[in-house]
């Protein structure tokens, strides 16, 4: 790869007006399951009448089902059971769907769950992109539940706000981001999708707290893996996370990026978040995608061409080792960003902070 080349993709990834979006694949590195290995992990642990209404289901297209479409269904027979005087004819009752339903959100729970771990690619990845620059800090908008990024932060003993007020029992104060204060923080972490530290009191107030396993569990805010994920996003903490998602997008900052790493473009409620933030009056906004391969290659193609055609040249992926969409560069510079297989978190670890020794 050209010096030319690395410093643009450098630049991308540490510029000061560049803000990330992270997803699950960032989390592999530490041992946090993917959708597939989750899928697994839980119904292994479940009750098996729960494996039984799994192993009835389809996948969408040709995909295998996961816990998100067992979520999807639980929760679509639970609204039709509601519409009913009479849910004794029905071998499935609404009693059951509870409680499987919150059996199945504790077991994701117990396998994401930990003591407060730190990761060291994480510690790496952060260092290199605080933004010593800036006034407010680096953005890291992320959908993980985990609190990988949190904890590597408090190992660093680098400054960080995350929307609470308060430490053992904080409770979400989102005007904590936009504080005026002789100390700037060096992040500013929005957990779009909760966390599994949050839990909502009987008063509905959401504190952050310490959790680090299932039995640590009372009402999680966290949303769990189903496609009630854009209903949920529209109250309470996770309109006010969304909607600074949206305003940092628009930010008429000159160089405005985003980079999203570990995140497969599967959530049609971020997507538009994007693609209404790309195409707004004046902006700046350009996306550069790093994105692991899926096995219906030729399908994760076909969806993300589309989105770019959407976005008006500024939206820039780069799949696996397999393919791109985009102008950020030209053909033969972006297979060789290809080939150094960036999709890993590891790697553009690596790739932007040196081989760790």
């Amino acid at each position: 790869m050209s010096s030319e080349t690395k410093e643009r993709v450098l630049q991308w990834l540490t510029g000061s007006d560049v803000c990330f979006l992270i997803g699950a694949g960032c989390s592999r590195c530490a041992g946090k399951p993917l959708i597939g290995e989750l899928t697994e992990k839980v119904l292994a642990n479940v009750d098996p009448t729960i494996r039984k209404e799994f192993d009835g289901l389809k996948g969408t297209g040709t995909r295998a089902p996961t816990i998100e479409d067992l979520i999807n269904y639980l929760v679509r027979y639970q609204y039709i059971l509601q519409t009913m005087l009479d849910t004794d004819k029905h071998p499935i009752r609404p009693v059951w769907i509870d409680d499987s339903l919150q059996a199945i959100k504790k077991e994701i729970v117990a396998n994401i769950a930990d003591s407060w771990a730190d990761s060291m690619v994480h510690m790496r990845f952060l260092q290199r992109i605080a933004n010593r620059w800036s006034k407010s800090g680096r953005d890291i908008f992320t959908l993980n539940y985990d609190t990988l990024i949190e904890a590597t932060l408090d190992k660093l003993r680098y400054q960080y706000v995350d929307g609470f007020r308060g430490s053992r029992r904080a409770w979400f104060d989102p005007t904590v981001y936009d504080e005026a204060s002789t100390c700037v923080p060096n992040f500013r972490i929005h957990k779009l999708h909760g966390s599994i530290n949050w839990l909502r009191e009987e008063t509905g107030h959401v504190r952050r707290t310490v959790v680090s396993s299932a039995d640590d569990i009372k009402e999680t805010v966290v949303v769990y893996p189903s496609e009630q994920k854009y209903l949920q996003t529209q109250f309470g903490v996770y309109e006010t996370l969304m909607g600074r998602f949206r305003a940092r997008l628009r930010a008429p900052n000159v160089n405005n990026c985003l980079v999203t790493l570990g995140y497969s473009f599967n959530d049609e409620h971020i997507n538009e978040a994007i693609i209404d933030a790309i195409n707004s009056t004046g902006s700046n906004l350009t996306v550069i995608a790093f994105i692991g391969p899926d096995p219906k290659a030729a399908e994760q193609q076909i969806q993300l061409t589309k989105i770019e055609e959407r976005c008006d040249n500024r939206f820039n992926a780069f799949v696996g080792n397999s393919f791109y969409v985009g102008n950020a560069l030209d053909a033969t510079e972006a297979n060789i960003l290809l080939e150094a297989e960036l999709w890993k978190f590891e790697s553009l670890v690596d790739y932007i902070a040196g081989v760790a020794v």
